[in-house]
């Protein structure tokens, strides 16, 4: 069993999606607590996406090239939080930085509600 970590970046392959979801294997960071992530067999994550046609704000929460294993400049969607099992983490691409896990906290309490 491995011990997922709040802010790391792995690659997921969330197929089926539906709809506007994310329908391709992309990076994603982990955002549920470890004590959820150590005890459920799921994690919940955010895809990172390249930000073509995106701003950043607080849904929208940027990631430079290098961070993360990111390729390139980057945008981490808060709006598309999500559960999945620890099945569809494939490769590990690095973590996330404090200051940057601050910024999709927050995104994520406006997505929820938790303001």
């Amino acid at each position: 069993m491995t011990n997922f970590q709040k802010g790391e970046v792995y690659d997921v392959k969330p197929d089926p999606s539906v709809g506007k979801e994310i329908l391709k294997k992309r990076p994603s960071v982990i955002v549920s607590s470890n004590v959820i992530n150590l005890a459920s067999g799921l994690v919940v994550v955010c895809p990172i996406t390249e930000g073509v046609g995106l701003q950043e704000d607080v849904l929208h929460v940027g990631v430079k090239k290098g961070e993360g294993g990111c390729t390139k400049d980057s945008i981490v969607l808060c709006d598309q939080v999500k559960a999945v099992d620890n099945a569809r983490l494939m490769e590990k691409r690095g973590n996330l930085e404090v200051e940057i896990m601050h910024k999709i906290d927050d995104g994520l309490r406006e997505v929820l509600g938790l303001q």
